[in-house]
């Protein structure tokens, strides 16, 4: 006669395993949506207005790209020259300014908008991210087609921190945000598109003394119509 050996009871062991496993997907599944609703649920996302001014520099070229985005899938895309300004203004669009030549476009062009960004582009920064993009730029020109291109993916909702810190690393100055750079993605994907190069009254910026020590200070003015049309497109 042979003994019979009890079965080993497994059921709470096997139940506590289905638990943990249980948590882990559950602790996974809340985290990948608290990642999702909290940038495409953001103020941002809904934002009507969400703008962009890039300051881009390579040598002795400088060159200002204003990007209006709107929540109902429109994107205009206007070109100052540095320098710039208007007629019986004091105030010129000049590097130095920094974040705060975002205030000087929108008083020229009477737009405002729920957010704004402000960042100076170089050729490190720009190849940095279209390296984090996955595509190829040299330019602003190029990396906006790039971005209009690719679109925003799901895995960028992990990327977007990355590449925000690699602008802050480029330049100190910078306003640019995660979310931000999430809607420049997301709305330049899914938008129409428009350009617009103001035109001016010289070809290159006039010398003008100022004070009694010989300084002077470059002025590029805008011609009047040039900007009201530009004005009276992005007022449409």
């Amino acid at each position: 006669m042979s003994l019979i050996k009890p079965k080993k009871r497994r059921g709470p062991k096997l139940l506590w395993l289905i638990i943990l496993i249980l948590v882990i997907v559950a602790a996974g599944a809340g985290y990948v949506y608290f990642t999702i609703s909290s940038v495409s649920g953001s103020d941002e996302m809904k934002a009507s207005y969400v703008d962009y001014l890039f300051h881009w520099q390579e040598g002795s070229e400088h060159v200002y790209y204003y990007l209006r985005t709107t929540v109902s899938a429109r994107t205009s895309v206007v070109t100052f020259p540095v320098f710039a300004t208007i007629e019986n203004s004091k105030e010129v669009l000049d590097p130095q300014l920094g974040a705060e030549a975002m205030r000087l476009v929108h008083s020229w062009l009477n737009t405002n908008s729920d957010f704004s960004y402000f960042v100076n582009l170089s050729p490190k920064l720009i190849s940095e991210l279209a390296s984090g993009l996955g595509v190829n730029a040299s330019n602003p020109v190029q990396l906006i087609d790039a971005m209009a291109l690719r679109g925003f993916k799901l895995f960028d909702y992990w990327k977007i921190n990355g590449l925000a810190e690699t602008v802050k690393e480029n330049d100190g100055s910078t306003t640019l945000t995660s979310r931000g750079i999430a809607v420049l993605l997301d709305r330049l994907g899914s938008s129409s598109r428009m350009a617009y190069q103001l035109e001016t009254l010289t070809q290159f910026p006039l010398k003008i003394s100022v004070g009694v020590g010989g300084e002077t200070v470059s002025r590029l003015y805008l011609k009047p119509d040039s900007l009201d049309s530009v004005k009276r497109a992005l007022s449409n």
